[in-house]
């Protein structure tokens, strides 16, 4: 086997960077769509070594509150506050920088765009860019509490995106979670709501699977999944709408995330997903386990056993491969909705939330 040695500029801040890594790896906040190497993750001779001799680039899939805390700190300056998503997402800048790994924020502005419009998603994706323009040694400095003040320029270009536009794959997304609000109201976090959530996908809609792995999280009575669906029982019923589109978001992070590592024979680009939301970490874990265990990932039951009796956990395992089975034979019903239904059915979701009454 070959030898491998980094030649690194003399005023690479290593001691710094190997901190941030560390860092990082125990804030528990990232989800590889790689099987990593036996040294870690974030090991800068492998990331070193994939980028130069691989030539494979690692791309970094951020989530809005990340993306959103990143812009804010080009913006004012200083943090708000250091709480855990600013931890990450200083700590996380600061890595990408210096590892010259790139960060996607498209789908986080997208989300952004969906509740204060184009003109102020546009504004605050410019303040991003700013921040990812190249400052690796400001953001270590902020990073290591080094200095709590940063000066990362004046503003980016404005691009021209339709940040607001609809986006097909969060609409169906969007679909799914208001069928999954409507079994929370109505049968509650119980076995029944999960397997009546797979009958409905494969009868009349599509199968989705990491829609499928976020209901199962979301649906399981042995962790806490308050954050999953929030706000169902508001008495503002709006409120509740926002819950199942947040939701619909969080699925679509899991939908792009997956898209994007199936990518990767083609575009030569490794993604990982980075998130501070537990909840939506965990579940993002979850995508790549198949039905029996392997040497790199566990099987799909023993996954979801984290958040259902034993038993259950086998059952929906079971049922995923069902119907992974059935959507891959062509007997889907609903992989062939005729016309455009999509419209109708979200109309049909947010009507039933919207009128549903406390008993």
């Amino acid at each position: 086997m070959g030898s491998f040695v980094v030649f690194l500029d003399p005023d690479f801040p290593l001691a710094d960077v190997r901190l941030i890594a560390e860092r990082l790896l125990r804030l528990e906040c990232l989800v590889p769509g790689w099987i990593p190497p036996s040294v870690g993750l974030l090991d800068l001779s492998a990331l070193t070594y994939a980028e130069d001799i691989d030539e494979i680039s690692t791309v970094v899939l951020v989530d809005r509150n990340l993306a959103s805390r990143m812009a804010r700190l080009a913006t004012e300056g200083t943090p708000r506050r250091w709480d855990y998503p600013t931890e990450v997402a200083i700590n996380l800048m600061a890595f990408a920088q210096a590892m010259n790994l790139d960060i996607e924020p498209g789908l986080a502005f997208h989300e952004l765009a969906s509740s204060v419009g184009n003109a102020s998603a546009q504004g605050e994706l410019s303040w991003f860019r700013a921040a990812d323009r190249g400052a690796a040694t400001k953001w270590i400095d902020i990073a290591m509490r080094r200095c709590h003040k940063i000066d990362l320029g004046p503003i980016a270009p404005l691009e021209p995106h339709d940040l607001v536009r609809p986006l097909k794959r969060w609409r169906r997304n969007y679909i799914v979670s208001l069928k999954m609000a409507r079994l929370t109201l109505e049968v509650g976090r119980q076995p029944p709501a999960m397997f009546a959530l797979l009958d409905w996908m494969i009868d009349d809609f599509i199968f989705a699977g990491p829609a499928a792995v976020y209901a199962a999280r979301h649906f399981g009575p042995t962790v806490r999944a308050g954050k999953m669906m929030k706000q169902l029982r508001a008495e503002d019923r709006e409120r509740a709408i926002a819950g199942a589109r947040n939701a619909a978001w969080d699925i679509t992070y899991l939908s792009e995330f997956l898209r994007l590592v199936a990518q990767r024979e083609h575009t030569n680009q490794q993604y990982v997903f980075a998130t501070a939301d537990r909840a939506l970490r965990e579940t993002a874990s979850a995508l790549f386990c198949g039905s029996t265990a392997t040497e790199d990932y566990p099987g799909q039951a023993e996954i979801l056993a984290q958040w259902w009796p034993e038993k259950f956990a086998q059952q929906i395992a079971d049922k995923f491969f069902q119907c992974f089975e059935v959507a891959g034979s062509g007997r889907n019903r609903g992989a062939d909705l005729s016309g455009d239904p999509i419209a109708e059915m979200i109309a049909e979701g947010e009507a039933w939330l919207r009128e549903w009454q406390a008993p």
